[in-house]
């Protein structure tokens, strides 16, 4: 393509719209969203203040003394905040039911693996008063990682990548929290093309338990794609991915909550191209109808000369494409941001896959893409770091005006901004990368604020065996996000 494509959101008040706008003209595609009961696509904070907020963790392995996990809850007001937790193990293990309380202003860890032995240990995290946060840590030889809790279930799940070269190991770990039976049915897009193992056609996963099932003992070994869809006949559940990369392609661990539906935009903040770096975005699009998908580097270096922004990708109808980020014409080594967009009806499911040297090894983080309908201008990091990380965070701007970003850390006193991070220049349509390096955000929630509306990924060490970083979104702060229904399908 010859003319560079420009992507502006615009927020209009007194409603939910939100425009796109794409090419050299002004042509513009806007949705106007009506919804009675907001419909989670990603996780969030909120401010408001219901009777009880009800948080779903994706699972954490929890089988022997080498592996476990916490859960991190996050208390920002004045007020301790009561909770009661509720951990679900495999078939014939009884849930474990905790009554814990938040300190005002501070954070609670909570060991699942102290509490309950399961091959995975899910939880489900009631809070008294609606505005505490929590988010689980996952502990591995093989490396640590970070994923924000939920506060809905869904009927329906998807996950675009799926990976078992090498040896190495996908697990899906299903969780049915409530007190009837869930039927669902799994099926699997490969490279060879769709897999309908029978075994998993009407699979029911029983009440207040944990269902843990291997990729590869569905035959799908050594497969570099994989994509996932799970639905629900009967019942609503929760659904994550753990994966154990091994081999030279990809190294190290992941556990992240599958999509409930497919989207029409999605949002990367951190992207980086350079020696040794392998930069990867998978597409999946599990619908009825052919997709095609513009995709736009944003960010700094969308101004640089002889970029060109790839022709429009052809997602086929029930088929994952793989994008090389290193294909983009003129692409500069360093840092960027990225957007996939159908414009037409959500169709689509994106994980970015980025390798990075770590060391004498690699580390690889797989991310799932955020939606446009939570470009906020404050965000939430509930699990921070314990010491100096240089580029733990990655603030994208998503407006054309300039702006700040200050980060501040929950004491207390309060929300305190961070001594050097207050009014950190933002460009517009730019980026920043933030250090956490002074001593009072070590073992802090974080509050990322901006004069703009922004996106924030953060890039946390992954620990275990590993030098690497983990990648996990920070948790968008709700109240002006522009939720919408689910489709209909």
């Amino acid at each position: 393509m010859s003319v560079r494509r420009t992507l502006i959101a615009v927020a209009v008040l007194g409603g939910f719209i939100a425009s796109v706008v794409i090419g050299q003209g002004s042509q513009a595609i806007t949705t106007t969203r009506f919804s009675a009961v907001p419909f989670v696509s990603r996780p969030f904070a909120s401010h408001r203040t219901p009777i009880t907020t009800t948080w779903y963790c994706a699972g954490v392995p929890a089988a022997d003394s080498t592996v476990g996990g916490n859960l991190v809850m996050v208390d920002p007001t004045d007020v301790p905040l009561q909770a009661r937790i509720t951990l679900f193990g495999t078939e014939g293990i009884a849930p474990v039911v905790q009554s814990v309380t938040v300190p005002a202003r501070d954070k609670l860890t909570f060991d699942v693996d102290t509490a309950l032995t399961s091959t995975f240990v899910s939880a489900m995290v009631e809070i008294d008063g609606g505005e505490g946060m929590v988010e689980q840590i996952a502990h591995t030889p093989g490396g640590d990682t970070v994923a924000s809790c939920t506060t809905q279930t869904s009927s329906s799940w998807y996950f675009a990548d799926g990976w078992t070269v090498d040896g190495s190991v996908e697990q899906l770990i299903l969780t049915n929290p409530s007190d009837d039976t869930v039927i669902v049915d799994i099926n699997f897009q490969t490279k060879g093309g769709p897999r309908l193992p029978p075994a998993f056609q009407g699979y029911s996963i029983s009440p207040r338990t944990v269902s843990v099932i291997n990729v590869s003992e569905s035959g799908l070994v050594d497969e570099p794609i994989i994509g996932v869809t799970v639905a629900a006949s009967r019942g609503r559940l929760i659904v994550a991915r753990a994966q154990q990369y091994a081999g030279t392609a990809r190294l190290g661990y992941s556990v992240t909550l599958g999509a409930p539906a497919p989207s029409e935009q999605v949002f990367f903040a951190d992207g980086e191209k350079g020696a040794g770096i392998t930069e990867q975005y998978v597409l999946y699009n599990p619908t009825d109808t052919d997709a095609t998908v513009d995709a736009t580097v944003l960010g700094p270096v969308a101004a640089a000369p002889g970029l060109v922004d790839p022709d429009p990708i052809s997602v086929p109808s029930g088929d994952v494409v793989t994008f090389d980020a290193a294909t983009i014409t003129g692409l500069p080594d360093g840092p960027h941001s990225m957007v996939f967009a159908t414009l037409a009806a959500p169709a689509i499911v994106v994980e970015r896959v980025l390798t990075r040297p770590a060391g004498t090894k690699i580390s690889t983080t797989v991310v799932l893409g955020m939606t446009s309908e939570y470009v906020v201008s404050q965000w939430y990091v509930p699990v921070g770091v314990d010491s100096s990380t240089t580029g733990a965070l990655v603030v994208y701007n998503v407006d054309a005006a300039d702006g700040t970003v200050t980060v501040k850390a929950i004491g207390p006193g309060g929300a305190v901004a961070v001594p050097g991070l207050a009014g950190v220049k933002l460009t517009g349509s730019g980026s920043v990368s933030i250090n956490l390096t002074d001593p009072s955000v070590f073992g802090r929630p974080l509050v990322v604020e901006s004069t703009q509306r922004i996106y924030v990924e953060r890039l946390l060490p992954q620990g275990g065996t590993l030098a690497g970083r983990s990648g996990s979104w920070a948790l968008p702060e709700c109240g002006p996000c522009n939720f919408s229904s689910p489709p209909s399908s």
